[in-house]
């Protein structure tokens, strides 16, 4: 059982995308929905008489889409970290570091597993925004399912420093067609959690389609510290 976005992700295509062919499923009677908080998640129907391989299917790709190890979420980190995103990490990576606009992309991939990973964000973007490609960028969260989420962080990140020009940047990015609020945060959310979400959930958060138990001070303080810019997030 997931919801849209979840299934999106995992399964590299983008939200409407994924909800069409959901829905599909749904009307043929391949999948069965309900409504769990503010998403809406699908699992398969038990009665389909297709319905052990539909699930074959979703053990597979759950086992290609787990979390990424501790090693790769340190290694990510790393990268983020040389690019100026206040992160502590173990070790510089070994390896040659990938294109800027490619480690921002796994940022935001990691971002929803590790709030300090998205607390850091603005900071990289910020410290980084003279040395970033616009297309390059968006392309690479694109290939994530990230566009959203970046649409986001570049909003967020101009709404810290105080630069409006972000968010011309990033209101091409907003994905129009939502119309309900997606946790940000990976993990499992029960009705108490999301309601608690969704009273705490700052209102750019929600602007984004976004559910986020954590308010923007915690962004503004860490921005604030490492750029030296302090405006108020309101």
């Amino acid at each position: 059982m997931a919801s849209v976005s979840d299934l999106a992700r995992r399964g590299r295509v983008s939200f409407a995308g994924a909800y069409r062919e959901l829905e599909s499923m749904r009307v043929e009677g391949l999948a069965l929905s309900e409504r769990v908080g503010a998403a809406v998640v699908y699992r398969a129907n038990p009665r389909y008489p297709q319905s052990g391989l539909v699930r074959q299917l979703l053990k597979e790709d759950e086992a290609h889409a787990a979390p990424l190890p501790v090693s790769d979420g340190e290694r990510v980190r790393g990268w983020l970290a040389a690019v100026g995103a206040p992160l502590p990490v173990s070790r510089p990576p070994e390896e040659p570091m990938p294109r800027l606009e490619e480690v921002l992309a796994e940022g935001l991939v990691l971002s929803h597993r590790d709030a300090t990973v998205a607390r850091a964000l603005p900071v990289a973007l910020w410290r980084q925004r003279d040395r970033w490609n616009y297309d390059r960028l968006v392309q690479a969260a694109t290939r994530r399912n990230e566009r959203q989420a970046l649409g986001f962080f570049l909003y967020l990140t101009g709404r810290l420093s105080g630069s409006a020009r972000w968010a011309s940047l990033s209101d091409r990015l907003r994905d129009r067609r939502r119309s309900r609020e997606q946790p940000f945060f990976a993990g499992r959310k029960g009705h108490t959690a999301l309601a608690l979400a969704r009273k705490r959930t700052p209102p750019l958060a929600l602007r984004w389609g976004y559910l986020m138990n954590m308010g923007l001070d915690r962004f503004a303080s860490v921005f604030a510290k490492h750029t030296g810019i302090d405006n108020s997030t309101g």
